[in-house]
């Protein structure tokens, strides 16, 4: 088994397109490009993404249907960036990319309730015409855009194409603390992280783009488990005191590993998506975790509250997302909310979210 895949190589187009034709004229261009240049360089990653910059949401939202139809044709996963969330038309923006099957994202520029009332009434009916559509969208609690990989915060800088690309490496990481702890984990972190950023320096050249880095965040992928790796160095299982040590043990790991490289861009933090993770899915199915547990998780982790399918309860959901806002503001950087807010469904129930697979309701 490989010790590490490239999760996804994305390019950010500097472009923002002024009609529906020349978004799909762009995301066609692109993706053709991209998949000849990785097929010339014998790259394989795990997925290929194209994010533009935040544009003006009416102007987004007529080519949204049009660009789930590339995404479709041409195997690639498409992000329409960014709209503030108390901007008009911001919330049928988000709706129409997540019901034409692509990616979005919401910047909480004005943390108030009536904003995020409006994101959790957005969430609840997105996930209830088909609830893995909710996960294309997603809050961005500090309100200010971040270049990486990672869908669906993903932002791209107007006039400034490049490229950057993600990891999945956990077990790697996991393996590494057995064997010579922490220092072992820096230690593959920077190297697994330089084999990436030179194939990416490669397609860089290849196609006469921008080489912006690598998000060297710890994102988990089924049996690929972040949640594994925090647990086993805090030495507590989640939600238990001194989980969040682990947590940060690991960030710290990260980040020193991110100044040897110095070309690493976006979050560089664990990440604890329940969806993506079979052992959080574990512990949701226990009974053991809330929403709010992994919101406080915020204060030590990227998007603590991410891919959470929870009952539907519009004052409590605005509260999450509030809540995330506070830490993210302490933080001083982006924190990510993505919910999966669904009516009638209490903790325990499983719901079907197609490639993510069967995943655990917890309480919030």
């Amino acid at each position: 088994m490989a010790e590490y895949s490239i999760r996804a190589i994305v390019l950010h187009l500097g472009v923002k397109p002024s009609s529906t034709e020349e978004y799909k004229d762009l995301a066609q261009d692109a993706a053709v490009r991209l998949h000849e240049a990785l097929d010339r360089i014998g790259v394989k990653p795990d997925s290929v993404r194209i994010t533009f910059p935040n544009n003006d949401p009416e102007i987004a939202i007529d080519a949204a249907p049009y660009l789930g139809e590339v995404s479709e044709s041409e195997m690639v996963f498409i992000s329409l960036g960014g709209v503030e969330a108390s901007r008009k038309h911001s919330l049928d923006f988000l709706k129409e990319a997540a019901e034409s099957g692509v990616f979005a994202h919401a910047l909480l520029d004005k943390p108030t309730w009536e904003v995020a009332h409006a994101l959790a009434e957005t969430m609840n009916a997105i996930a209830e015409l088909e609830p893995v559509k909710a996960s294309r969208i997603g809050v961005n609690a500090l309100g200010k855009p971040i270049l990486t990989p990672y869908y669906p915060l993903s932002s791209s800088m107007p006039g400034d194409t490049s490229l950057t690309a993600a990891i999945t490496y956990p077990n790697a990481l996991a393996k590494a603390y057995r064997e010579g702890g922490l220092a072992k984990v820096v230690e593959t972190i920077t190297r697994i992280g330089g084999e990436v950023l030179e194939f990416l320096k490669t397609l860089a050249e290849e196609l006469g783009y921008k080489l912006a880095g690598v998000d060297l965040s710890v994102a988990p992928w089924m049996h690929e488990t972040s949640l594994g790796l925090a647990e086993l160095i805090a030495g507590a299982r989640i939600p238990q005191p001194g989980f969040a040590r682990g947590v940060l043990e690991v960030n710290k790991a990260i980040s020193k590993a991110a100044r040897t490289l110095s070309l690493a861009v976006g979050f560089n933090e664990i990440q604890l998506p329940i969806a993506e993770d079979l052992k959080l899915k574990l512990r949701a199915a226990e009974g053991v975790i809330t929403a709010s547990d992994l919101a406080r998780l915020s204060g030590v982790c990227l998007a603590g509250l991410d891919m959470a399918v929870v009952p539907y309860d519009k004052g409590l959901i605005a509260g999450l997302i509030l809540e995330v806002s506070a830490y993210a503001e302490t933080k001083g950087r982006p924190l990510g909310v993505r919910l999966i807010p669904l009516q009638g469904v209490e903790p325990g129930d499983k719901i079907d979210l197609d490639r993510f697979g069967e995943t655990p309701v917890i309480a919030i």
